[in-house]
Parts: structure tokens; sequence; C-alpha cells
């Protein structure tokens, strides 16, 4: 298992260096064992009452698999008929999910001829560390007037109603979910978590807030950092623009805010989740310079 390991993991540093994590296998799970390919089999079963329970189906089943070998399709393959054959328990809101490095795609079509599709992926951008700071970031003519301050209490509220906007858009998307608590869940998120860190930041166009964006320090960003093949790294969690102000650079704004703070703070890595069926998201983050490293591949259990 162990140089099947390391042969999977070289074929994915080759595609991509940035891309960590891939060198062994989680110990919780159950084992599959294949032809020139293992995984582990993983469910998480979330709280319905739950800001987690936003972001995904309330269960999810996992296969976090390792292939190598002459045809990695095919041992792909092999892993993913003995995991769907497994019995599962009738339920609502299920649906199998596997993570696969974006740029190895020569096992991939295993994923698509059985029903899965892509709909999230993980993207990062490196950063210039100790890049200088300013309080706020005024775009150029290019991309109007937007200006962006730091974020405070005072803005809560307006910040959460944005959030729940930016929610209510990716649930369309068939992976994130607007629950009855979304709203009381997400304030509570800014004010308890994301605000008193001060890695929030709120963009104003003609007096009007415009948009926002919110980071998570590289102190919380532990839980993804060691899928990053650098340090230290930041998440930015979540960033939004109003309708009104599309287009007139506010997101090119906050960004780069975003990106001059973490950089004065040292960080030498920013990722994010984003849609891959989103038709903002895409373009916006390729623009910005984010490359994707894992694509979560998905199929709703009916």
């Amino acid at each position: 298992m162990s140089d099947l390991i390391k042969d999977h993991a070289a074929r994915v540093r080759s595609a991509e260096p940035l891309l960590a994590g891939q060198d062994d296998l989680p110990a919780k799970g159950e084992l599959l064992e294949a032809p020139d390919a293992v995984a582990r089999a993983v469910v998480d079963r979330l709280d319905p009452d739950g800001l987690q329970a936003c972001w995904s189906p309330l269960t999810v089943h996992h296969l976090r698999a390792r292939v190598a070998g002459s045809d990695p399709e095919a041992a792909l393959g092999a892993l993913l008929d003995q995991w769907l054959a497994r019995p599962r328990p009738a339920g609502p809101e299920q649906a199998l999910s596997v993570w696969w490095p974006s740029r190895d795609t020569e096992p991939v079509r295993a994923l698509a001829v059985r029903g899965f599709a892509p709909v999230t992926v993980v993207a990062a951008r490196r950063l210039r560390p100790g890049t200088a700071v300013t309080s706020g970031f005024t775009a150029g003519s290019a991309a109007g007037p937007a200006a962006v301050r730091a974020a405070g209490a005072d803005d809560l509220e307006v910040m959460a109603r944005m959030y729940e906007r930016l929610v209510a858009y990716d649930a369309q998307f068939g992976w994130v979910t607007v629950r009855g608590r979304t709203g009381e869940l997400l304030r509570a998120y800014l004010s308890e978590e994301a605000l008193p860190l001060e890695w929030c930041w709120l963009a104003e166009l003609d007096g009007r807030a415009a948009g926002f964006a919110v980071v998570q320090p590289p102190a919380r960003s532990g839980w993804i950092s060691g899928g990053v093949n650098d340090a230290p790294v930041a998440y930015l969690g979540a960033m939004y623009v109003e309708p009104r102000a599309r287009g007139l650079g506010v997101g090119p704004a906050l960004t780069e805010t975003a990106h001059r703070r973490a950089g004065a703070a040292g960080v030498s890595t920013m990722v994010l989740h984003h849609a891959l069926p989103n038709p903002l998201s895409a373009p916006f983050w390729n623009r910005r310079g984010y490359r994707p490293l894992l694509t979560q591949w998905v199929r709703h259990l009916r």
C-alpha cells in the first residue's frame, strides 16, 4: 500500500506542486482496496441546526482515494464500483463526495461516467509576504469609486444581510443550502468569530454598502492549510458584491485589500472555495490569480 500511495503522490506532485496531503491515507473510515487503488470511506452526518449544515447536504458519504499504475482511471473506477455497491440507509439529503486533485485529470473520467459532477473547487493564489498595507483601498479610475475599509461591530447587520444573499445565490447550484437558522447562524459567526479578528472589510460605493470580504488568518486556517505545500496560509472565507455594484471594480478592490492585509501579516498563500457552476465565481477568481488545487465531484442520492 505504501508504494501505491507514494506513486499516487508523485504523479499528483508533478501535476500540482502546491497541493499537499496526498502522500498518506486517513486512518479513519472503512478501507477499500482494488488493483492499483486504495481508499477510505467515511460518512459525515451534520447537525441540521449548525452552520456547517448550510454548506452541504446533511449526510455526505466521502471517498478518499489514492490510485497508481498504468491506468489510473480504471483503478479509480474499481474503487468507485465497490463504494457505490455498499448498502446505505435510506434518508433525505444524502450525497456522495470525492475530492480529487484538479490537475490530475487522467483518472476523473471514472467519476464522470458514474454520474458524478464537479461542483466545488479549492483554489489558491501565492502572495508576496511583507507587502505594505494601508487602512483602506480606493479603486482607481478603471475600477470606479469603490472604497474599502475595515469592518467593525456597527457593520454587523449590513454584512449579515449580504452574507445571506451570498448563501442564497450559491444554493442555486445544488450543494450549499439555505436553512431556517441560516441568517441567525451567519450573524453569530460574524459577531463572535469573524469581526473580532479584524480581517473583515466592507466596500462602499456612493456611500452605500456594496460588498464585503472575510478572511481567516493563519491561526484559524489550520483546518485547510495542511492541503497546501506552503506556509503561512490564510483562508478567504467569503466575498460578495451586490448586483448593482458588479462590474464596477468592487470585487477587485475587496480582494486586493485582503491580499495586502494578508501579505503584510506574512501570509504566502491565500486559499478559498468557490462553486464551479457559479458563472460569476470561476472567471472572477481566475482573473484574480487563483488556480484550482482540488475539485469536489458529487452525486446526490434520491
